[in-house]
């Protein structure tokens, strides 16, 4: 807009010149021609604002629309990823579960088993203490590590009641009579286990 009126105010001073210097009519003649040039120039500049600005809206419409797309795809991957992360911790939580199940159906001893098993012990026991030969320290280890061994067979036994108490397979009346038969084994496998260390002299 400013070069046209630019452009105006140079044709009027030419005219101006123009009148002051002659009125000759080739001259006016001549004036005209520059003016319908000068305006010419004026629409090739003003078509071509028009298509400079037309080109510059266009490319930020395609901007625009390849940031959005972008945008999409990148909500799309983490969305994915999301799900992805869901499912995972689904499968942990279903290990977990199964972990649980299999750790309250896992064999265990009988509570005659143990019985003979603490019943045997508490002989072997007995018969080291009445022994006159003379202690050695490796066969109260032996005798020790056996110990340990039916001790632990104990708890598995003590958490299976647990278990089976706590899923319903197990009445209350019957978890208790069985919790005292297993306090008793448990004594009188403690009570070997003293009597080892009296024999042998080991303070523990």
């Amino acid at each position: 807009m400013k070069k046209r009126l630019l452009i105006a105010a140079g044709v009027i001073g030419m005219m101006v010149l123009a009148g002051c210097q002659s009125t000759n009519s080739s001259e006016t003649e001549q004036l005209k021609q520059q003016i319908a040039q000068l305006e010419q120039q004026v629409t090739e500049l003003e078509n071509s604002s028009t298509d400079a600005a037309d080109d510059t809206a266009d490319t930020s419409a395609d901007t625009a629309g390849n940031t959005g797309t972008d945008s999409t795809a990148a909500s799309g991957e983490t969305a994915g990823s999301a799900d992805a992360a869901a499912q995972g911790a689904a499968d942990t939580a279903g290990t977990a579960a199964d972990t649980a199940g299999s750790a309250g159906t896992t064999a265990v001893p009988t509570i005659d088993e143990l019985t003979e098993k603490v019943d045997a012990f508490v002989a072997k026991a007995d018969a080291e203490a009445a022994s006159s030969a003379q202690k050695e320290l490796e066969n109260y280890f032996t005798l020790k590590q056996e110990a340990d061994g039916i001790d632990r067979e104990l708890e598995y036994y003590e958490d299976d009641l647990e278990y089976q108490y706590r899923n319903g397979s197990l009445t209350r009346d019957d978890y208790r009579a069985k919790e005292r038969e297993l306090d008793l084994l448990e004594d009188k496998l403690e009570a070997a286990e003293d009597t080892l260390e009296y024999v042998y002299g080991i303070d523990d």
